[in-house]
């Protein structure tokens, strides 16, 4: 018996296909793969900070290849979903993982910290849309009195 069948609604499937670990995409709402990109994303950023060194240490290569594609993966599938936000920010994180090939180590030292600061804008933005898409929707099932502070619906 699959789990829409023993909840007897589609809204209960739909909710827990994400937490599921079913890779499938056809029963996801576009709400819920846009909440999936986001969550995703959010994993992705962890491991792009990690490329970055210390303030005192310039980036290296390796780790400014891995960046330049994560953040393209990451550019290209923005726009898809929808937060064009988040595709210009990855989009100038791939740019600036690009420049770094024959600079000095102070250039790269600059280069780290241009970095750091579009990955904080980076989360800035994914953390703002992940709240924004797990708030529960109060206007639809609850009179407007009862999200307003101090009334209730009687």
């Amino acid at each position: 018996m699959i789990a829409g069948e023993e909840c007897g609604s589609t809204e209960a499937w739909e909710g827990t296909l994400s937490q599921t670990g079913n890779t499938t995409t056809s029963q996801m709402s576009q709400r819920e793969l846009a909440l999936r990109f986001l969550t995703r994303t959010r994993s992705e950023l962890n491991q792009m900070r990690a490329c970055l060194p210390d303030a005192q240490l310039p980036v290296e290569p390796l780790a400014l290849a891995h960046l330049e594609r994560m953040a393209g993966k990451i550019c290209s599938s923005a726009e898809a979903f929808g937060f064009p936000e988040i595709a210009v920010i990855a989009g100038a994180i791939e740019l600036l993982s690009q420049v770094a090939v024959g600079r000095t180590v102070r250039e790269r030292l600059e280069l780290t910290a241009r970095l750091g600061a579009q990955l904080a804008a980076l989360e800035v933005h994914i953390e703002y849309e992940l709240a924004e898409r797990e708030l529960p929707e109060i206007g639809e099932e609850l009179p407007m009195s009862a999200a307003l502070p101090g009334f209730r619906a009687r």
